[in-house]
């Protein structure tokens, strides 16, 4: 090796190295990126939509995302003060929380005592009063910290929406300048890739609000009919954690119940038996058929997918999991599987279908001439 290549791959190493640590530091950025470009493809068929009926670009896009915010910000304060006012009751009078925990622990403890005929405590009632002592005391805690998170995650939905809107508007020249980075040769393809992962990765976004918006609103309603105290906090809690794959919904049915719970144990059994009801809609209706037309893929092959990612890397291989797999199977069709399709199909002339020359010394047949054979 010479001097010259020493120094070459020395400096491509050190570029490298260079460039991953700038990506590691930088992550957090490039996730907010990918999010943004994620629901700009999302949002991008309603904006397209508008356009064809001559609605200016730029009311088109600040439209759509004015709506959206604006959906966010009624549910927002639909939810959010019920909620905190109801924990910040629990939070101010602790003692209370924790006798209506003992109450609920002593019907399930008699329930099970009336059906078995074994007397049973599962748990001291002193160590439910210092358990919930202890919670309540580290929630005081962390509640700075929490607001602090908060925060982060309003700035970092503002990101989204700016760099959403930009990508919406320089959309075009990015494709451009992406597919000339290529042969010419194999730019149509390149664009028409590009594409087709970014409706994709859209519609798998518009399938997960779908899904999400359904199982909340349905949950929401069930509860209410039932009787379940504070139904719309329940709901959306379900409704937002089955956005998470596989877990997501019984995470957000456990939140439920618990919070039903604290009411009385036959809330808790209603709010359980309304997350069964529409579960079973939702997983053997409504997600994989959703999932299958967003990335083109078997409803039974979106299920083995969701769990391999979520053996593989928890919630976030979950979360990924099902675009992964779209993107893969989009470049496979395209880079492999079509191609490898058109040099084995037959090419049809007039009179007769003309045979490549490696299909016939497959089939050990010699050609009528030299170029190929026509079947006639």
């Amino acid at each position: 090796m010479t001097a010259q290549q020493t120094f070459r791959n020395t400096l491509v190493v050190l570029l490298t190295v260079a460039l991953a640590y700038a990506l590691f530091m930088s992550i957090r950025i490039v996730i907010v990126l990918f999010v943004a470009i994620i629901v700009a493809s999302a949002v991008r068929p309603a904006v397209v939509w508008l356009q064809q009926r001559r609605v200016p670009q730029a009311a088109t896009i600040l439209l759509v995302y004015f709506i959206i915010g604006l959906g966010i910000l009624i549910t927002t304060i639909a939810v959010v003060p019920p909620a905190v006012n109801r924990l910040a009751g629990y939070i101010s009078n602790e003692d209370r929380l924790a006798e209506r925990i003992i109450v609920a622990q002593y019907t399930i403890e008699q329930f099970i005592e009336t059906h078995t005929g074994k007397d049973i405590t599962l748990l001291d009632p002193d160590s439910i009063r210092r358990t919930v002592s202890d919670m309540v005391e580290a929630f005081r805690r962390q509640a700075p910290s929490m607001l602090g998170e908060a925060g982060g995650i309003l700035g970092d939905f503002i990101l989204v929406v700016v760099m959403g809107v930009y990508w919406l508007t320089s959309r075009d020249e990015a494709m451009e300048f992406n597919s000339r980075l290529f042969p010419i040769g194999r730019r149509t393809l390149v664009t028409q890739i590009i594409t087709e992962i970014e409706s994709s990765m859209g519609a798998y976004v518009r399938g997960i609000v779908l899904v999400a918006t359904f199982v909340g609103v349905a949950n929401y309603v069930l509860m209410s009919l039932l009787g379940v105290p504070t139904p719309l906090t329940s709901g959306f809690i379900i409704g937002v954690t089955t956005a998470i794959p596989i877990i997501g919904g019984y995470i957000g049915a456990a939140a439920a119940v618990l919070l039903a719970l604290l009411s009385s144990p036959l809330h808790a059994v209603l709010a359980f038996a309304s997350f069964v009801l529409v579960q079973q809609i939702e997983n053997h209706y409504l997600t994989p058929r959703v999932m299958s037309r967003s990335v083109g893929l078997n409803p039974i092959l979106i299920i083995v997918f969701l769990f391999v990612g979520f053996a593989l890397g928890g919630v976030i291989g979950a979360l990924i999991a099902v675009p992964i797999a779209g993107t893969v199977m989009i470049l496979l069709r395209h880079l492999f599987i079509e191609p490898r399709q058109a040099e084995a199909a037959p090419q049809y002339v007039e009179g007769g279908i003309l045979i490549a020359q490696k299909d016939l010394a497959a089939t050990g047949t010699a050609p009528q001439n030299s170029e190929a054979a026509s079947l006639r």
